[in-house]
């Protein structure tokens, strides 16, 4: 039965070597390695949670504090995951919505960037409510008002 827990440092190492091929494409054209993209992530969410699927992590999430040239108040929400939550996707589905209503608390404003090329991130983002901004290739940048 799957689980969603507040993240360790752990998790970080752990996930990274399990990425999905969509995840890593993102990750390469951001220029980032799986490891030190987890870890940012990980640090800068307050807080970072896992979702683990029969005693492994198999996605982190959380919202980063966006203070750069942005309005206050702004996050950057993202997750990354490996092909085993296909394992657990009617409840990963069924419960995004309410995780996403929680980490977005803080925040007036969340955004991000998806691969221009990640049809199944994209239709997912869809049924969450976010709004596709512009296209920057090879990213897409969406945004949601909390």
């Amino acid at each position: 039965m799957p689980q969603v827990r507040l993240s360790q440092a752990e998790d970080c190492v752990s996930l990274a070597g399990q990425l999905r091929s969509a995840d890593l494409k993102e990750l390469q054209a951001h220029g980032v390695t799986p490891e030190k993209a987890l870890t940012v992530g990980y640090e800068a969410s307050t807080p970072c949670y896992t979702i683990e699927h029969e005693g492994e992590p198999v996605a982190m999430f959380g919202v980063s504090p966006l203070t750069v040239g942005v309005p206050k108040q702004t996050g950057a929400v993202w997750l990354l995951g490996s092909d085993r939550i296909k394992d657990i996707r009617t409840r990963f589905l069924r419960e995004s919505r309410q995780w996403l209503e929680e980490i977005s608390k803080p925040y007036a404003l969340l955004a991000n960037v998806v691969h221009e090329e990640n049809a199944l991130h994209i239709r997912w983002l869809q049924f969450l409510g976010f709004t596709f901004v512009r296209k920057v290739s090879p990213f897409i940048e969406f945004a949601r008002i909390s």
